[in-house]
């Protein structure tokens, strides 16, 4: 039901706006609360605010860029894109280093989402849909991206923001405005230790999966395939009627140097010990549905992002024609439509989902191949090279069930000369634990964020 409120010039706010969502009752409820209890404006702390630039992207580059899509659940996504160093020299406003408190100010669904940037090991900027926070004096810079997490700071955030349906953002000065309580310092010190220390563990955690991965790559002897991308080159009329593709990138030869340096190592048509995969189903979402949904979006650089899968209801789980697309655990789940195509998580959960119909769902024979080791190597360079060499299309990228039969992956033997599944456990191993560990820092970060929010409202109820 809509709700009138006159509001008189004087109590105009922000710059006088005059967009009524700025004026409902919760919020400015909200507000007058928030001061009663001594809270104060960010720019009470003497931030440096700044907005980055969209930068000139390049395949790889000196310098890694954070999209503001790589912002969720409190911490930064591990995939970039790049560009070069001259940008950031030119644009050092959107240079971001570690400790930066990010915040993503445009869109809709993803408009005020946060996270502190807590990597050191590269070079990044920030492109111009992201707002960063430095340089914070007599405040835990944890204590704030909490409270920027919490209900009492994202509110703020959503409700600030400006424009039409078609492009909200949030400006510097609406940050600046954002009230923050006081809270006791001895609660922000318990803050700030709980939050640096699951922030420097999540980073140690990485090193699990990017171990593993090395180590798959080292006994592949990786560094021995020639990934040069060459302009000058030929196939004959034979190879091509064998491949059935007349796209001359399919025969760029470094893909034939990585289809030899395989066989050599050791390697199977993964249709040998697989069959052919399916493709999920178009979904019908369900808010607060009983079921998981994992689409293509939920594929992440290294695990599937559960926390943010959307549901669906257990009533179309059960029709006959999702079969083919219900989630069982340790299923391999390939990104196969769209700007990530090949992009390969493992299913870990023991809980009932369905795959949307651009991911395909690849279930290995476990006698010859674990599925988690799957799942790494074909997120792998050697596995990535190979999609980027059997997907189709052009704006739009695809692999299908057909083509990833094709691939070939890497099953080393042992002394025995069967596949040596103990190495492919241990590699697994240590994804698992990767998992693992990032799945227990984001319920800590939701933890500390329920704590910021219970000891606020024990003030307002004071």
């Amino acid at each position: 039901m809509a709700v009138w409120q006159a509001i008189s010039s004087k109590k105009l706010v922000l710059g006088l706006r005059l967009d009524p969502e700025i004026y409902k009752p919760t919020y400015t409820n909200l507000l007058k609360n928030l001061k009663d209890i001594d809270s104060k404006n960010i720019s009470y702390f003497n931030p440096k605010i700044n907005r980055g630039k969209l930068p000139v992207y390049t395949e790889q580059g000196d310098v890694h860029v954070i999209k503001s899509a790589k912002i969720k659940n409190g911490f930064v996504d591990e995939s970039c894109e790049y560009t070069e160093s001259s940008f950031m020299i030119k644009n050092p406003e959107s240079e971001a280093r570690y400790g930066d408190i990010l915040i993503n100010s445009t869109g809709r669904g993803t408009l005020g989402r946060s996270a502190i940037l807590m990597k050191n090991n590269n070079k990044y900027i920030i492109d111009g849909h992201i707002t960063k926070i430095t340089e914070l004096k007599n405040i835990s810079k944890y204590y704030l991206a909490v409270y920027l997490l919490s209900k009492y700071g994202y509110v703020q955030l959503d409700t600030m923001a400006r424009g039409s349906s078609g492009q909200t953002e949030i400006y510097t000065e609406d940050i600046n405005a954002v009230l923050i309580p006081i809270l006791p310092t001895v609660f922000q010190k318990e803050i700030d230790k709980s939050c640096r220390c699951l922030y420097e563990n999540i980073e140690k955690t990485k090193n699990y999966y990017s171990n593993a991965e090395q180590e798959l790559l080292e006994r592949l002897e990786w560094n021995k395939v020639d990934t040069q991308h060459i302009l000058n080159y030929s196939a004959s009329s034979k190879i091509i009627s064998e491949n059935e593709r007349l796209d001359p990138e399919f025969y760029q030869p470094k893909f034939e140097y990585l289809i030899k340096q395989l066989n050599k190592a050791g390697a199977k048509k993964l249709g040998e010990f697989c069959p052919l995969p399916n493709r999920g189903v178009q979904p019908l979402y369900v808010d607060k549905g009983e079921i998981l949904v994992i689409n293509s979006k939920h594929l992440g650089p290294t695990e599937i992002d559960i926390e943010n899968s959307e549901r669906t209801s257990k009533l179309f789980y059960e029709e006959a024609n999702t079969t083919k697309a219900k989630l069982q655990q340790y299923d391999v789940l390939m990104y196969s439509t769209g700007a990530y195509v090949g992009r390969t998580n493992v299913y870990l959960e023991n809980i009932k989902g369905i795959a949307s119909n651009h991911v395909a769902i690849i279930r290995p024979d476990n006698k010859i191949c674990n599925p988690v080791y799957l799942a790494l190597f074909l997120n792998s360079p050697a596995g990535l090279m190979q999609t980027d060499q059997r997907a189709s299309g052009s704006a739009q990228r695809e692999i299908y069930p057909q083509d990833i039969v094709k691939y070939k992956v890497f099953i080393p033997q042992n002394k025995n000369g069967k596949p040596d599944l103990e190495w492919q456990n241990k590699l697994a191993d240590k994804v698992v634990q990767a998992n693992q560990a990032k799945k227990e820092a984001k319920q800590k970060l939701q933890g500390a964020k329920e704590l910021v929010e219970k000891e606020i409202e024990k003030m307002l109820t004071k």
